[in-house]
């Protein structure tokens, strides 16, 4: 029997198997000279995405990839704001017909494609950012080699492999030290606990929020064998409680633009992110007194960085974040980006305006609130239900708030960071879930 590249659920997928699922693709037009062209992917079919990216990365193709739970509007808007030649959208390969994305301005790919991603801008909508396949080829060779205490362990991965953390970090580098990573879609918690019973010595790629989960309804006389960490750090109490359940819990620290910067494989404290990766230089401030925007510099290409991001180094070299300077939602590890929720929302009958802004949360570590203004009163429960057919789940807004005007600074422009602050100063709403 052929080994499997990787599992999803409890199937595996060998290579014959994932040449099977692109089986026909390179006779297809769309396919023939695939270097240079950026491809929008959106498929409900965990193994044939990754089958796809594995055949089209050597390739040199282009790849944005979309989070299955994303609605067709939202995905087509997506691959066409990035430049995309095709947008592949469906539940398995073989039933889709790429799309062909005409009448937007195609945007040149660097040689030998690019991973394409979308970060915070300063205005709150979607920025893109497409890193060349040879830098993610560095990353992953310097994570592996930094990351050493992962060697003997096998990731299992509960968060979307369309997203960074759980694509580079989890699939990827498993695969560069030749490990058959365990892809998880089937999020009922019973499940979950199952797989990591049956890969002993794992490595749990998952949100704060799902390891929470699992940590309660795990049986008090067993353990999780190593938890990473990634996103904003967790508070003190729920970190301590994650300690007592798991053997090894690490913490992992990156941006959109330079991939994972810095890892800490054993987090003993909020905030510890770790040594950063040898392919990086990376600046902060020499103290938690005197701390300074990590700034990342990208060793081979000379990329300088700006994190707007607080930090400081410790006297053992080890880098420890402070805070966040953006408008960038954090949800359980995925960046949910103003600018997206305040378009749909705005094509909701009668919104004039609406803001997004992030509140604190004690398990996602953030989440996303929206105020609006509108002609006339709106009913918050059917808004939204309404935007849950135009959102991705972790999108949605915990809070929504319909207000008579939105306060604006002399500037005319309105700031994310005063709402957030004035909610909390108002003290403890109810969070409508």
């Amino acid at each position: 029997m052929t080994a499997p590249l990787f599992y999803v659920d409890n199937t595996p997928y060998s290579q014959a198997d994932c040449d099977h699922i692109v089986r026909g693709l390179a006779e297809r037009p769309e396919f023939q000279s695939p270097a240079g062209c950026r491809f929008a992917v959106c498929l409900q079919d965990t193994a044939h995405w990754l089958a796809l990216c594995l055949w089209l990365k050597p390739l040199g193709a282009s790849v944005l990839p979309i989070h299955p739970g994303t609605p067709y509007p939202a995905a087509r808007a997506l691959a066409e704001d990035t430049g995309c030649s095709y947008l592949l959208f469906g539940e398995q390969l073989q039933e889709v017909t790429p799309e062909t994305l005409g009448g937007v301005t195609r945007t040149a790919s660097a040689e030998g494609g690019e991973l394409i991603q979308l970060s915070s801008g300063t205005t709150g909508k979607a920025k893109t950012i497409a890193r060349p396949w040879r830098d993610i080829d560095r990353e992953l060779a310097a994570y592996v080699a930094h990351f050493t205490e992962a060697r003997a362990l096998t990731p299992v991965v509960a968060c979307p492999v369309t997203h960074s953390y759980g694509l580079i970090c989890g699939v990827l580098a498993a695969r560069e030290r030749g490990i058959a990573p365990h892809v998880v879609t089937n999020l009922n918690p019973r499940f979950i606990i199952a797989r990591l019973r049956a890969v002993p010595e794992h490595l749990l790629y998952a949100s704060p929020t799902l390891i929470s989960l699992l940590m309660r309804m795990l049986p008090e006389q067993e353990m999780l064998h190593a938890v990473m960490l990634s996103g904003a750090p967790l508070p003190a109490p729920v970190l301590t409680q994650l300690r007592d359940r798991c053997l090894r819990l690490c913490q992992q620290y990156g941006c959109s633009e330079a991939g994972c910067v810095a890892v800490s494989a054993d987090v003993t404290e909020p905030g510890l992110l770790g040594y950063p990766l040898p392919h990086l230089s990376v600046q902060a401030g020499a103290s938690a007194g005197q701390p300074d925007e990590i700034l990342i510099t990208v060793k081979a290409t000379g990329q300088r960085i700006h994190s707007k991001d607080l930090g400081y180094f410790d006297h053992r070299g080890q880098l420890h974040f402070l805070a966040r300077t953006d408008d960038t939602i954090n949800v359980a590890g995925i960046n949910v980006y103003p600018g997206a929720v305040e378009d749909v929302f705005l094509g909701y009958p009668g919104i004039r305006e609406a803001v997004a802004f992030k509140q604190p949360d004690a398990f996602a570590g953030e989440r996303v609130c929206l105020r609006f203004v509108a002609d006339s009163d709106i009913d918050t429960d059917q808004l939204r239900q309404w935007s849950r057919d135009r959102l991705s789940p972790h999108q949605v807004p915990s809070l929504i708030e319909q207000v008579e005007s939105i306060s604006r600074l002399p500037n005319g422009k309105v700031s994310r960071r005063l709402l957030s602050e004035s909610l909390a100063d108002m003290g403890q709403r109810e969070v409508l879930a």
